[in-house]
């Protein structure tokens, strides 16, 4: 589904290279004479200025050339950029020196069979340069050494003197003529299968290429399709030739995605995954920029308005005009997260849907995570760092569980049982750090909880578990536990004051989320000594019969997951009714 994905977005690209090109980083144009002498060494670099910083840098520009297929050994491509290739030179300690591996050799034969019977201008001047130069001569070429240490990692083009952006030689007609020829000519001979991808019979593609960028993958790059042992392959197939897959469909799968790889705003790192989405249109800026924003929960670099205000509106559950902001919310769109494993590539998870309806579930996926005043958007990073221990050594969510959480989000569709239960494992075992008293449970944990539990009612067509907000019409006995447990903390802080070190959460949370009967008559009997010590008890008094009458007083025996995460939330809720200013003072006149 993935390559075929890929290679729909390839097609629908306007402005897209051709099978046989490739994009290449230059840095520097070499203007040849008729005769092959270098005349001068333009500088193509632009200068930009990176976000927060105030000295501008100098980056390279992309010029498309014949294609790049990555070797180990020593081999020259058709029209080389690399310096070591071209001249036969590397730059050490300020000083030129001929390599000794042959490149110059290699870049000399394979250039000159090419060029050699091309009737165009560029062309002879560069067979010429060729065929005169010889990099033991050339050791102190001023042209070379004025480059300093920026010549040793450069891209270099060829042009020819007089107006150098009309001759270049990688875009010379007579040469991106045989070119595209040579390379047609050269799969003929290949073995040929149906592709599963083009649906035509076609030449396969023996090996594939590399994909660079994925997060934790080797340097060299990692690989979509491939198969290193002889186990692996069938039907005396080597190779690649096992999958099928066409040459064609193999360079638009791997260019597609490396491009996808190198945006930026088509991608983004967590939990030691990549995450790549994009659009089946030409131009999909628009879509992947909103989405990044409702994923990743970060607008600081937003200067478009629209998207903002757009993605605003989906948090509140608001229609949103997606034709006035220049989006189209029936394209069709691709959500896939990768890992490496070894050189392979492992796909986690794939989603596609049509844009808005992603929008709509990504946005609702937010809603269900807020709780009381708690009305921000969670971005990855938080929502992911909730579940693993703040002492864990190992930071990262286990990958079935987190792929099971976008799919959910992606889909609109129940949170995995999983979810539930280590969020809730996490507010029992962590402990309290710096005395902070939500360290266990604060609002992001308690927004999971919610939305668990309400996604799952909705999905099965029943009344939402819990509300945003305290809930004093929710007789659930768990819940009615929760609140009740938040109140006897409340009520012990009050009593014992600043001598207290250890509150009754710290010692009874876990088991009367799980046992209440067996832990929370103890505490109300408890409670009832903290009552003697307050000047003015009424009001709490009151408020713990209330919910105690509503719990007719039997307390449950044992809760299920679902009615841990109602008391869990209960309690999250009470407590932050207690704790507001205002309902402090209006207690303190009440009681």
């Amino acid at each position: 589904m993935l390559i075929k994905a890929l290679c729909d977005y390839y097609d629908a690209q306007k402005d897209i290279l051709p099978n046989y090109l490739s994009e290449v980083d230059t840095d520097f144009m070499l203007v040849l004479t008729p005769d092959g002498e270098i005349s001068s060494v333009m500088d193509m670099r632009k200068e930009i200025q990176p976000n927060g910083k105030k000295k501008k840098m100098l980056v390279s520009v992309k010029e498309k050339m014949p294609k790049r297929v990555k070797k180990t050994t020593v081999f020259s491509y058709i029209i080389e950029h690399r310096a070591k290739y071209i001249f036969g030179l590397n730059y050490d300690k300020g000083q030129l020196v001929p390599e000794e591996k042959g490149c110059f050799d290699s870049f000399k034969e394979r250039n000159l069979e090419f060029c050699s019977d091309i009737n165009s201008d560029v062309a002879k001047a560069f067979c010429r340069f060729i065929e005169r130069w010889k990099p033991a001569e050339q050791t102190e070429n001023p042209l070379l050494l004025a480059l300093g240490k920026d010549y040793q990692n450069s891209g270099y083009c060829f042009s020819l003197e007089g107006d150098c952006s009309n001759k270049k030689l990688h875009e010379d007609p007579a040469v991106l003529e045989k070119y595209a020829r040579v390379f047609a000519e050269s799969s003929e001979g290949e073995e040929k299968a149906v592709c599963p991808i083009e649906g035509e019979l076609l030449p396969s593609a023996r090996t594939h290429n590399s994909i660079m960028g994925i997060h934790g993958g080797q340097s060299s790059g990692c690989s979509l399709v491939s198969f290193n042992q002889t186990s692996f392959e069938s039907y005396d197939k080597k190779q690649s030739y096992n999958s099928g897959i066409s040459q064609l469909a193999m360079e638009k799968y791997t260019f597609a995605l490396n491009k996808l790889l190198g945006d930026n705003t088509h991608r983004v790192y967590f939990n030691g995954m990549t995450i790549v989405y994009f659009a089946l249109k030409d131009n999909d800026s628009r879509e992947s920029d909103i989405f990044k924003l409702l994923l990743n929960g970060d607008n600081s670099d937003v200067v478009d308005a629209e998207l903002d205000s757009a993605m605003k509106a989906l948090l509140q559950g608001e229609t949103v005009d997606y034709e006035k902001i220049g989006i189209d919310k029936d394209v069709t769109f691709y959500v896939a997260a990768l890992s490496p494993n070894a050189s392979r590539i492992s796909q986690k998870f794939i989603v596609k849907n049509r844009f808005g309806k992603i929008m709509s579930n990504m946005a609702l996926h937010q809603r269900d995570l807020q709780i009381g005043d708690a009305t921000r958007q969670i971005p990855l990073w938080v929502f992911g760092k909730e579940l693993v221990s703040r002492k864990a050594s190992n930071p990262e969510i286990p990958p079935p569980l987190i792929s099971a959480i976008f799919s959910a989000a992606l889909n609109g569709t129940k949170y995995p049982d999983s979810l539930l239960e280590t969020v809730i494992r996490r507010i029992k075992l962590d402990s309290d750090e710096e005395n902070n008293r939500f360290i266990k449970l604060n609002s992001t944990r308690a927004g999971i909880i919610k939305a668990c539990l309400n996604r799952k009612a909705r999905l099965y067509n029943k009344e939402e578990v819990v509300r945003m907000y305290l809930d004093k019409d929710n007789n659930s006995p768990a819940y009615l536990c929760g609140r009740l447990f938040a109140v006897m903390e409340f009520v012990q802080r009050k009593a014992l004051g600043d001598k207290l070190n250890r509150t009754i959460k710290d010692a009874y949370f876990s088991s009367a989320c799980t046992r209440p009967a067996t832990v929370m008559p103890k505490l109300v009997h408890l409670s009832q000594n903290h009552l003697a010590k307050l000047d003015k008890r009424v009001y709490w008094d009151k408020l713990m019969t209330e919910i105690i009458s509503k719990l007719s007083g039997c307390f449950p025996q044992t809760l299920t997951l679902d009615e841990q995460g109602e008391f869990i939330v209960g309690y999250y809720q009470q407590n932050e009714e207690l704790f507001r200013p205002k309902e402090n003072e209006n207690s303190g006149k009440e009681a």
